[in-house]
């Protein structure tokens, strides 16, 4: 059994008044370990909180550094991230290739989602 290293940051999260279950949220998070990728929009596929509330939290746990933000980008062609992942906009390549279907993303800043990884 992992030890749930979000349960520290909950009183944290209490304070900002989120309109979210801490309980809940922590709970969820406890199935991620160190180096997985955060989904904001999976959280919100399974716990039904606004996606601003997600990374509103999200986010909180970035300051106080449990998790670090990444870019990631979507295929528009065959609706599926390219696996492909980078720290600030700067790294972005101007010209990047689907790796599922192959075909060019243009404009790939416009495909980018931001998701986190545990630390």
């Amino acid at each position: 059994m992992q030890l749930n290293i979000f349960v520290k940051a909950a009183p944290l999260l209490r304070e900002q008044k989120l309109n979210i279950n801490v309980d809940t949220f922590i709970d969820f998070l406890a199935h991620y370990s160190s180096k997985d990728w955060i989904y904001p929009t999976a959280i919100h596929r399974k716990l039904k909180y606004d996606i601003k509330d997600i990374y509103d939290a999200l986010e909180l746990l970035r300051e106080a550094g449990y998790v670090e933000q990444y870019l990631e980008i979507y295929c528009p062609g065959c609706q599926r991230y390219t696996g492909q992942y980078y720290k600030t906009i700067g790294e972005v390549p101007d010209e990047i290739y689907c790796i599922n279907c192959d075909e060019e993303i243009e404009n790939p800043l416009e495909h980018a989602s931001v998701i986190y990884r545990v630390l």
